[in-house]
Order: C-alpha cells, then sequence, then structure tokens
C-alpha cells in the first residue's frame, strides 16, 4: 500500500481527504450538531488535510531528484549528544555529500534547496549499534517526514543522527562503509 501510495500521491491525497471527511462528518453528526456544520465542517478539514498530504509527499521527491543529479542528498542532522535546549539538538534539513568515512553538510533554509548557514564535514564516521529506527511523531514536529528513517554515526564531533529516505540512508551506510540491514 505504502508503494502505492508513492507512486500515486494525488490519489492517496483524496483517499485520506475522503476519509477525514467521513470520520469528521461521523463525529459531527453524532456530536449532535446540524447537518450543515457538520457537513461544512467534514469539506474544510477533509480538503485541508487531504492538501496538506499531497504537499508533503511532493515536497521530498522533487528536491531529491535534483539533488541526485550532482551526487548529493537531502537529508536531516542533528547532534545526539548536544545538550538540552541547544539548537544542535534540533533536526536541521540540508544537503549531504557522502564520501568515504565522510559527510559534507550544506544547512538549506526551504525547499527550493537555498542555503541557509555555514557547510560542516563531519569525518570519522563509523556506525553504531544502535539500530536504525523509523522517524516518530516527536521528530515529524520538526518537518522530518514520517517515511524517513534514522541512523547514527559517530564522528569526530561526537554522535550524530541522519533522517533521510531508505535509498539515501543506503548510500550514506555504503559511504560510512557499514552494513546494510
Amino acid at each position: 500500500m505504502r508503494k502505492w501510495g508513492g507512486m500515486h500521491p494525488a490519489l492517496r491525497a483524496a483517499l485520506i481527504g475522503a476519509v477525514a471527511f467521513a470520520v469528521i462528518l461521523a463525529a459531527g453528526l453524532m456530536a449532535g450538531g446540524s447537518a450543515e456544520d457538520a457537513i461544512a465542517n467534514s469539506v474544510f478539514y477533509g480538503l485541508m488535510i487531504g492538501g496538506a498530504v499531497f504537499f508533503m509527499t511532493k515536497r521530498f521527491p522533487t528536491a531529491a531528484v535534483k539533488l541526485d543529479q550532482h551526487g548529493t542528498l537531502v537529508i536531516f542532522l542533528r547532534l545526539a549528544d548536544a545538550p538540552p535546549g541547544s539548537l544542535n539538538g534540533n533536526w536541521q534539513m540540508g544537503i549531504a555529500g557522502p564520501g568515504p568515512q565522510r559527510i559534507d553538510f550544506q544547512p538549506i533554509v526551504d525547499d527550493a534547496l537555498t542555503p541557509g548557514g555555514r557547510s560542516r564535514a563531519f569525518g570519522g564516521l563509523a556506525a553504531l549499534d544502535i539500530p536504525v529506527r523509523k522517524a516518530n511523531r516527536h521528530d515529524n514536529h520538526q518537518d522530518v517526514p514520517l517515511d524517513f528513517l534514522i541512523l547514527a554515526l559517530d564522528s569526530d564531533h561526537g554522535t550524530i543522527e541522519i533522517a533521510a529516505g531508505p535509498d539515501s540512508l543506503r548510500r550514506i551506510r555504503r559511504a560510512v562503509g557499514s552494513p546494510s540491514p
């Protein structure tokens, strides 16, 4: 089902919008509200949820295609050992150029791939014994897509976490020299 949704983002968004419409309509009618209010609310929220899903799924494939032509990837990066409250503990979206046991990371501001800070090189990369995990709702609060996977690596700057799509993560693991799961 997930593969089908990736191939048909507009249909997936329409399906999710229709399900949201039905759920909100049923909840509005069961709550005892008027039919007109329930229909108006369900149309509004169904369109809003479906539209949000559509634009979120269209965001990264377009950028990934552009970057793949240059041998770079769209990833999210954070320093896992950052002190609480530090900005280094937040996910930063950026462009990564993986190399042998090295990643060059350039933060970007938006989906148009506009650079937004100084680039950093993370060298001496080695895979940790921490298993790869899926991004969860806490990561999603900082715009990390829920279908991204998170890999922890040891670097010369301490432990870093990289969130990327499955194909991008395979390329990073290959560059680092760690076996793929």
